[in-house]
């Protein structure tokens, strides 16, 4: 994809799924990757994926949801590599046993994941555009959204569903903050995909097959199925688009 080589990218979350998947599809496209993950160990084995193809990484370890550790994480790339020119703001947790609806939601819960992944989302980007404005100046910026932000269709999962909910709406704010500065935000938002966690979780195919009916395409996705939207949308082939919203889900929020 066109001027992605060269370019120096951090991602959250990039120690397994989605993230994992998206920082090696960056690298392949000639990006220099920092992985940012608060699994020291699960960033590092991104890296080492990265390094037998050929590619360019670093391991940064950080909790998103931690100001302090973000912050360094961002800092640390700076110093490391010199520039920021794209932030794939990926990071996020889904608690299937413990999410729930709301009459019954703990908020120990909800603070839990709306903390990952709507506060995390923010300081990620606090600090990620911080760095871009002040070293490349201008760049891309690409957040993980979910169809549960959009339609109902995970019962039960409020704190998930208004977590990612609130994200594509920070991303359409930041889109238009930005957008006089040259850096472009956008969402892609995977649907049903068998990320390390999920697919443990659906091993059953008693619970995996009810979860596919609703989906046109019968099946879940794989993690490296969404990283060719999140390294389009990083690219110069996307650069007329900014607050958008990009469904890579099956279908499923088509019916």
């Amino acid at each position: 994809m066109r001027g992605l080589a060269g370019k120096i990218a951090a991602v959250t979350g990039g120690g397994s799924g989605i993230g994992q998947a998206g920082a090696v599809r960056l690298a392949e496209e000639g990006c220099t990757v920092a992985v940012i993950d608060r699994n020291g160990p699960a960033a590092a084995e991104t890296v080492a994926r990265i390094a037998a193809l050929g590619g360019k990484a670093a391991a940064f370890t950080a909790d998103v949801g931690i100001e302090a550790e973000i912050a360094a994480a961002f800092e640390a790339i700076v110093a490391a590599f010199g520039r920021l020119d794209i932030l794939v703001a990926n990071a996020g947790i889904f608690s299937a046993e413990h999410d729930s609806p709301v009459h019954k939601l703990n908020k120990s819960v909800w603070d839990e994941i709306v903390g990952v992944n709507l506060t995390g989302m923010y300081l990620s980007c606090k600090h990620g555009v911080g760095a871009i404005r002040a070293t490349a100046k201008s760049g891309a910026v690409v957040m993980t959204g979910s169809p549960t932000g959009v339609v109902g269709c995970t019962p039960g999962s409020n704190a998930y569903g208004s977590s990612k909910g609130g994200v594509h709406g920070l991303a359409r704010v930041m889109a238009v903050d930005y957008a006089a500065e040259g850096i472009r935000v956008n969402v892609v938002v995977p649907g049903f995909t068998l990320s390390p966690i999920v697919h443990e979780l659906v091993r059953d195919p008693a619970v995996l097959e009810p979860l596919v009916r609703s989906i046109p395409l019968r099946r879940g996705a794989q993690p490296v199925e969404m990283s060719g939207a999140i390294a389009f949308l990083a690219s110069d082939d996307a650069s007329y688009m900014t607050g958008s919203i990009m469904f890579v889900d099956g279908g499923l929020t088509a019916v």
